[in-house]
């Protein structure tokens, strides 16, 4: 069995993107995965400067020509079982697909998850011919499926517990927030703890500017840099703050999800404090006490005394960094995802993910032995 993982990483340098690539780095490391990374032709570079009736022209020559992008001669495939894994934010990223050519020919499998997987119309038709595709979002499955006519799966996100988590006690930073978040929210925390004199830190953790077809290869750019920064923080903050994608004031958004920040403060132990996800899988995948704390009012004012009043109740915060933490091992690691699509897909698990999930449940059982897994 040999694995192919085809990336983004040339195209694209983001926030939104850096969540994709810490995945790309455990399945490599933990699948024995050979990287594949297209770049952009330098037309298409070229047509987003372009006024937009000549952009669509030159795209559709492009498309019906050399294609988007470019990548270097394929590692030789062996006789074995060639399976090619891709990962992306939007079903347009399917299209990255076409940078090998006749790539549904050259491998026996191919697999696709998908991050924000609605909008079945600005999907690559390249979906046609996947084997599987894994999604984050219960609610679209039975609509993928009935669209394209492929197996769709459910493949929740998920954070790397094993290196990044923590339940550790001393936490620095009071209140974190980051991405999106209410501003009257942001605005009365603000204004409660980090004026002169106070003693609470709120902190907001801002993103860097995005950047297409980054001049920088991945390994010298700060994407890698900022994830473990922004996981430093959080495993040094009490509390993180966590809104569901439907509550008022946040930025549409067609379903009710449980974003990775969730998963994020979470398995850095810290207590999430907002407004809990109405989806129904919150139900099954936050389901311990206290996985997430609701404020008790739509008054940003009421809740930032709701939030003092937390923070000064130090024995219930570090029961709630350990339960966080033990929980995220057992239920939320990547590892765990990547074995729940290998298994979907029929592949078989690769040496080094058993060792990693070994090494997981080690973990996991030395901080609470009876937690199931």
């Amino acid at each position: 069995m040999n694995i192919f993982l085809l990336s983004s990483r040339a195209l694209v340098s983001s926030v939104s993107w850096d969540p994709v690539f810490e995945l790309e780095n455990i399945v490599l490391r933990t699948c024995n995965a050979q990287l594949l990374i297209p770049s952009a032709q330098d037309l298409f570079q070229r047509s987003s400067e372009f006024p937009p009736l000549a952009t669509r022209i030159v795209h559709k020559a492009l498309k019906h020509t050399t294609g988007f992008y470019k990548l270097s001669p394929l590692p030789h495939l062996s006789d074995g079982p060639n399976v090619l894994l891709t990962i992306g934010i939007s079903g347009s990223d399917l299209e990255i697909l076409s940078s090998i050519p006749k790539w549904r020919q050259r491998f026996d499998l191919v697999v696709a998850y998908l991050f924000d997987s609605w909008k079945p119309e600005i999907y690559s038709k390249n979906v046609y011919y996947l084997d599987h595709l894994f999604v984050a979002l219960p609610e679209v499955i039975g609509e993928l499926k009935q669209h394209f006519k492929i197996p769709v799966s459910l493949l929740p996100f998920g954070v790397d517990v094993l290196n990044l988590g923590s339940c550790q006690v001393k936490r620095a930073i009071d209140i974190t927030s980051f991405g999106r978040i209410p501003a009257h929210y942001h605005s009365a925390l603000f204004n409660k703890f980090n004026h002169q004199g106070s003693e609470r830190i709120y902190y907001r953790s801002t993103p860097r500017t995005a950047e297409s077809y980054p001049k920088l290869p991945y390994e010298k750019r700060k994407d890698e840099e900022d994830t473990l920064q922004l996981f430093h923080t959080l495993r040094n903050s009490k509390i993180t703050l966590a809104f569901d994608t439907l509550y008022p004031g946040m930025r549409p958004f067609p379903y009710s999800f449980i974003t990775l920040r969730w998963f994020y403060g979470l398995a850095t132990g810290g207590a999430i404090v907002g407004k809990r996800p109405t989806t129904y899988l919150a139900d099954e995948l936050l389901d311990w006490e206290d996985a997430t704390i609701e404020l008790p009012s739509e008054d940003p004012q009421q809740s930032v005394e709701f939030i003092e009043e937390l923070l000064q109740d130090t024995q219930r915060l570090h029961s709630i960094y350990r339960r966080n933490y033990t929980e995220s091992l057992a239920r939320h690691d990547w590892r765990l995802r990547i074995r729940s699509m290998l298994e979907a897909a029929n592949i078989p698990l690769p040496q080094p993910l058993c060792e990693e999930l070994w090494q997981l449940k080690m973990v996991r059982e030395r901080l609470s032995p009876s937690l199931r897994f």
